[in-house]
């Protein structure tokens, strides 16, 4: 069993930083120094000119109160006791070098490895002596920005941004427990989830507890007669040297868990031996390891060193005292390199002359190239598999792309060329989101490190590489970057994918790189060929099909459009199922089961069933001038298909729409019908609603935003983009100005994909007006624009009845009075729900309707379906406390 690829860095001498708990990272050349004049640079800020200590040992005296605050917060970003290894491990002394009074020797060793008790404090820790609260929250806050960019930290630096960026409301004079307190009781469970040593000893106890349980129990699957988890837990705490075992154990663990560990650790402590038992961890890991269990092996590790430091410290923070060696992590790491490392390869001469007659001798690329050859399962794509064939039959390095449509067997070609291949190492994938928004420095780090180790080795694929060479920022530079390693690793095998349009795309960013691969386009499948795919799979099953069902089935499928991802050989596994699924409904039980003609359907689409989307819009309540505006687009878009019929003249109209209106009012309901009426005009291919909001298409730094945008665009081929709250793209208030950057792309997009596209942009009316004139070109892309009213309380009351009626409710003839009397007292301004207003107002009489009826001794069924007046909450929802479900 190999050791798992994304652990195969820690066999490099790359430069290393393996925080256990996210993973070996490659560091960016120059990025450590970077940060380090970032640092230097706050610290020069005239802002912290006076602000000195002299109290801090490890700095250099006077010691800024900045450098301390970042001293601490660079121990603690990893985790509290977390272990974190590699030759680049040594944050604190690479980042703050030039301020420590005695820094430690660098190492160049990726087998090192360190922890850190180092604990979270409130941003006004060692900043508590500047005199202007609100200047050292803003210094605390800029220690953690100028960190930015350790991508195993990044989760946990963000984490603590946002709990910055909103501090709680208390006095700054309090104790610095207490001040911990307050803040560790702010931070929300999002933070909390990143951070949880924000939760207190206890409960980053429990969460620490949860882990080492799940890895040990892991690790208990993967290797035989492995210890209970009690036995491990009780001997951990007699290895870190405790006297008993800690009370708030009892609060994390289940009674008799806390008895068994409890016995046993009285038990064993006259006579327990702390090497026995490393020793006995040591190879119970090493076993673990090559059934192939790294990962848990190192998630125990992380897991115990934290429970270690947790125990010592109860009943407070965590701390470490005495040895580091309370777990065999040395001996793991150099296991780890001493199994899987590159080691030369020494041929015995018994091996030939007694291996008579065999014939399994493994095969380099270099001697069964020339008798390899393809045993293709692609359906069509001649042109693929006579590229394929040709590139099997020479010794050259394999330089492939494959452009075409999605569905078409590009990666089976791959698999079928990476098996011909025989290469020592399964084939690498990346894909061009690997690289996209990424410092420049950074993304070509991981080009060349993802290079060195696929060359002469494995096949490389790169899925995408039109997508790499169109990013905005860094596409030109790494596609040549590419282009010259191609020259660097002359043995590098690679294969890159390509939409249809891609070659072109290449060709425009370096027409010299196309001129170093073999090129070969897949096609849409024929009728012919669709059917033969369709009984491959049937068969694939365990099922014979007729002639006539796999002639229908071909039929089918070249007729039907693509939807969304759904396109060409991937529809054909869902037809396939409906197909056996219809068969099975009609066959006995004892006899064959054959696909026929009659199980195949008429008409197929991506959700397998007849709808009638116009009928569901006029059966919508009020919303009456939108229906007749709706439908005066819908008349223009059969008028121009019948001019079209009749050879007359036509253009394709703008189709993009504004929808303004307050929330609940029905917006997002109609963009999706009419993404479904679109579809069945032939309009739209695919008819369906991609829904998207700024986040989807902003990024947060330079460079990501067009990506974006051109990614949620292409999601959105062939149905209906819905952007709702679409001003905040253009509002003044966001402190970057990406938003204009996506609105620039997004009025390209539209026009270049009118034909198979609706863009809907919705908001409040006068910030839509707003949003309409932020860019030149909007207004005009938009052909028509819309306007939702508030339902009138009539349409409110049709409303909450349709909605019970869907979950089964009927109203008792008092409600509907009631319902008009809530709504007479309840406040109409903007955030007003309308719809939402009445769905959340049902939930909660639901509710309380349960409570009732659950009184009852033998409720009926009339009882268990009718609302009564008396389960409406008896104040509107202007005063939510009435019912929590309205929140």
């Amino acid at each position: 069993m190999g050791l798992p690829e994304h652990l195969e860095l820690l066999l490099t001498d790359e430069p290393v930083l393996d925080v256990y708990a996210y993973g070996p990272w490659r560091v960016p050349d120059g990025l450590f120094a970077e940060i380090a004049d970032r640092i230097d640079a706050l610290l020069a800020d005239p802002r912290c000119a006076d602000l000195t200590t002299d109290d801090h040992k490890l700095l250099t005296l006077p010691a800024s109160l900045v450098a301390a605050d970042l001293y601490q917060i660079i121990g603690f970003l990893p985790g509290v006791s977390a272990i974190r290894g590699g030759s680049q491990c040594q944050l604190t002394d690479r980042l703050l070098r030039r301020h420590l009074s005695d820094p430690a020797q660098l190492t160049t060793s990726n087998t090192w490895w360190n922890t850190s008790t180092n604990l979270w404090r409130p941003p006004i820790d060692w900043l508590i002596e500047v005199p202007d609260r609100e200047l050292a929250l803003r210094l605390a806050r800029d220690c953690l920005a100028v960190l930015e960019g350790i991508e195993p930290l990044e989760g946990r630096r963000r984490a603590l941004l946002r709990l910055y960026d909103a501090p709680p409301d208390c006095d700054a004079n309090l104790t610095k427990s207490e001040l911990r307190a307050r803040w560790a009781a702010h931070a929300d469970d999002e933070i909390l989830a990143e951070v949880p040593e924000l939760a207190g000893p206890v409960g980053y106890l429990e969460w620490v507890w949860s882990g080492f349980r799940a890895a040990t129990d892991h690790l208990a699957g993967v290797v035989p007669r492995s210890r209970l988890i009690g036995t491990h837990l009780s001997r951990l705490l007699l290895q870190c040297g405790l006297e008993r075992v800690p009370v708030e154990l009892a609060a994390v663990l289940d009674d008799d868990l806390y008895k068994e560990v409890s016995a046993r650790f009285r038990r064993e402590r006259s006579g327990f031996r702390a090497t026995v038992w490393q020793e006995e961890i040591r190879l119970w890991l090493a076993e673990a390891l090559v059934a192939g269990a790294a990962d848990a092996c190192r998630a125990w590790l992380d897991m115990a060193t934290r429970m270690v430091a947790c125990a010592q410290g109860l009943p407070g923070e965590p701390q470490r005292s005495g040895s580091r060696d309370h777990t065999p992590i040395d001996d793991f790491q150099r296991d780890l390199r001493r199994l899987y490392a590159p080691r030369r390869r020494v041929v015995n001469p018994l091996a030939a002359k007694l291996a008579t007659g065999r014939e399994d001798r493994p095969a380099a690329r270099a001697e069964s190239a020339a008798s390899a050859d393809v045993a293709t399962g692609l359906v069509g794509q001649p042109e693929v598999v006579e590229l394929l064939q040709e590139v099997t039959e020479d010794s050259e390095t394999v330089r492939v792309l494959l452009a075409g449509p999605e569905g078409t067997g590009r990666r089976l070609a791959v698999d079928e060329l990476a098996t011909a291949l025989r290469l020592p190492r399964e084939p690498l994938w990346l894909t061009h989101t690997v690289f996209a928004g990424r410092p420049l420095y950074e993304a070509a780090a991981r080009l060349h490190a993802e290079v060195r180790d696929a060359a002469g080795e494995r096949l490389l694929v790169i899925d995408g590489l039109d997508e790499f060479a169109g990013e905005v920022g860094n596409g030109q530079e790494m596609i040549s970057e590419l282009h010259r390693l191609l020259t660097v690793h002359p043995d590098l095998h690679l294969v890159a994918l390509c939409g249809e349009a891609g070659i072109e795309r290449i060709r425009d960013a370096d027409p010299a790189l196309l001129g170093r691969f073999r090129v070969a386009r897949t096609r849409p499948f024929t009728v012919e060929e669709y059917a033969e795919l369709f009984d491959r799979e049937v068969r694939r099953r365990g099922v014979r099909t007729y002639k006539r069902a796999r002639d229908a089935a071909g039929e089918l499928l070249a007729a039907t459009p693509p939807t969304r991802t759904l396109r060409n050989a991937r529809l054909v596994s869902q037809l396939a199922d409906r197909a056996l699924a219809a068969a099975r409904s009609r066959t006995e039980p004892d006899a064959e089961l054959i696909v026929k003609r009659a199980d195949v359907p008429r008409a197929f689409g991506s959700a397998g069933v007849e709808d009638d989307p116009l009928a569901e819009l006029e059966a919508l309540t009020g919303l009456e001038t939108i229906k007749r505006e709706t439908g005066l687009l819908i008349a223009m878009t059969r008028a121009e298909g019948l001019r079209r019929e009749q050879g007359l003249p036509g253009t394709t109209p703008a189709r993009h729409m504004v929808f303004t209106g307050n929330p609940g009012t029905g917006k997002t309901m109609v963009a999706r019908l009419l993404a479904r009426i679109y579809k069945q005009l032939g309009t739209l291919s695919s008819g369906h609603l991609v829904e998207a909001s700024r986040a989807h298409l902003v990024g947060e730094y330079i460079g990501q935003t067009a990506p974006r945008t051109r990614r949620l665009v292409e999601r959105a081929l062939g149905g209906v983009l819905f952007i709702d709250e679409a001003y905040t793209l253009t509002q003044p208030s966001f402190k970057s100005d990406f938003g204009l950057e996506a609105v620039a792309e997004l009025v390209k997009l539209m026009e270049d994909h009118r034909d198979d596209l609706v863009v809907i942009v919705a908001g409040y009316e006068q910030e839509m007006a707003d949003f309409l004139l932020a860019n030149p070109g909007l207004d005009s892309r938009f052909a028509k624009q819309l306007h939702f009213d508030d339902y009138t309380d009539d349409e409110l009351c049709a409303v909450f009845e349709r909605l019970a009626a869907d979950d089964g409710f009927v109203l008792a003839p008092e409600v509907g009075d009631a319902l008009r009397a809530m709504l007479r007292r309840t406040a109409r301004g903007p955030s007003f729900g309308n719809g939402r207003f009445m769905r959340n107002l049902l939930d909660s009489a639901i509710a309380r309707q349960a409570q009732r009826v659950t009184g009852l001794d033998r409720p009926a069924r009339t009882d268990l379906v009718t609302l009564r007046a008396e389960d409406l909450p008896s104040r509107p929802a202007a005063e939510p406390e009435e019912f929590g479900l309205y929140l």
